[in-house]
């Protein structure tokens, strides 16, 4: 009698005893926990779920050391091929997940618990949220190393390393030598005038240079606008800083460079102002929307007194139309569809017939070219060479069709600058 009374006081480590066994999860509801671990108020994950052999800072608690369960792991009959209970010397693996027996699962009253605990390095995630520090399923990653994401600064040659004190002093001085630069070019050689402002207005047929003037003034700082966030970034400001670093300024240079015109016979202008606010602008939308790889602008400058010779572009580059498809377009990547500007016969001695000229024209995208030899932008040479090759169209390099906007005329196909 006291055999049996023995017997039924103690029905669960004798049941689980048996000769196979398999698992069979109990409900998360069905847990009890200590009083030490009731102070976690994390929600609860779903009922029913394979868990990895780390911590998860949700309910159910897992199979680990450090779970403590008012209800034992149950063990029920299984398969005939499975080794019984007392035979099982190493730890149960079902598909990686590590078993321990209920038995041997304790938790520790100190032991410290993270506020914010790491997941596992490689896991399949539920859509359901956790309450653990994000990891990407991303081959190659490794549990405690931050995603790797492509340089900011792979495009250009250094990054100064350097104090925040040094750092802070290269800002402060580059638009100081910016502005003195513009205003020395506007002042050296001019003879001296009071301050006026000059109305020039914009791409009127009757307007000074027909308009080309005020193309060039946007093409130009759209240049000086990326130039500038290069060298923040070269000082090591962070992409988005350099950005609003480079447009800022070439806006501060433009408006300093039309403050000395006004003290000479050119005068300041508020259109010339205008473009050259509407360049960097347009630098830094390409850079903020990253559409760099797929529009650009170029400039000219063939040389003389006159806009005659210059035609000034903006550019579709088909090699990034093609990245952005997934179409390999073979030699068509080194291509340019190009909406162009320029004038004729403006301030031009004899006089020719005066035209503005609105072209469209196929064209060499250098810059593809210089990548596709090797010649890249992180050396001083390689950016040099990309400085003029992505900012500069030259002459004979393109072909197209132009209509003169003051007679309403077609011409080319011509190359448009000496034609």
């Amino acid at each position: 009698m006291l055999l049996l009374l023995l017997l039924l006081a103690v029905p669960g480590p004798l049941a689980a005893q048996d000769a196979s066994w398999r698992l069979s999860f109990t409900p998360a509801d069905d847990l009890s926990l200590s009083p030490a671990e009731r102070v976690f108020s994390k929600r609860s994950c779903s009922e029913y779920r394979l868990l990895p052999g780390e911590a998860r800072a949700c309910e159910p608690w897992m199979a680990v050391a450090g779970l403590t369960t008012g209800a034992p792991l149950q063990i029920a009959q299984a398969d005939a091929d499975l080794p019984p209970v007392g035979e099982a010397r190493e730890p149960n693996r079902l598909l990686g997940t590590l078993l321990t027996p209920a038995n041997d699962l304790s938790l520790s009253p100190a032991e410290p618990v993270p506020s914010k605990p790491s997941c596992p390095a490689d896991r399949l995630l539920s859509d359901e949220s956790r309450l653990c520090e994000p990891r990407m399923a991303f081959a190659g990653l490794t549990t405690g190393t931050p995603l790797q994401l492509a340089k900011a600064d792979a495009d250009l040659p250094f990054v100064w390393e350097t104090s925040e004190s040094n750092r802070r002093l290269a800002a402060a001085l580059i638009p100081l030598t910016a502005w003195g630069l513009v205003a020395a070019n506007s002042l050296v050689g001019y003879h001296d005038h009071s301050f006026h402002v000059n109305h020039e207005d914009w791409f009127g047929p009757n307007t000074r240079d027909g308009g080309a003037d005020k193309a060039a003034h946007f093409a130009d700082y759209y240049i000086v606008s990326n130039l500038f966030a290069d060298v923040y970034r070269m000082l090591g400001y962070s992409e988005n800083a350099a950005r609003w670093w480079g447009v800022g300024l070439a806006v501060t240079t433009g408006l300093a460079n039309e403050i000395s015109d006004g003290f000479t016979r050119h005068g300041f202008s508020w259109e010339d102002l205008a473009m050259d606010t509407a360049g960097a602008g347009t630098a830094a939308l390409l850079s903020a929307t990253r559409t760099q790889d797929v529009l650009g602008i170029r400039t000219s400058h063939v040389g003389g007194a006159t806009y005659t010779h210059d035609v000034y572009s903006a550019d579709l580059k088909l090699s990034g139309v093609g990245r952005r498809l997934g179409v390999n377009l073979g030699p068509l990547r080194w291509l340019l569809f190009s909406v162009t500007y320029g004038s004729k016969g403006y301030r031009v001695t004899p006089p020719i017939e005066q035209q503005r000229q609105l072209g469209f024209e196929i064209g060499l995208n250098l810059q593809q070219i210089l990548n596709d030899v090797g010649v890249k932008r992180d050396t001083w040479w390689g950016y040099a060479l990309h400085v003029v090759g992505d900012n500069v169209r030259f002459p004979y390099t393109a072909f197209g069709m132009r209509v003169d906007l003051n007679h309403g005329k077609w011409h080319g196909p011509n190359n448009g600058n000496f034609d």
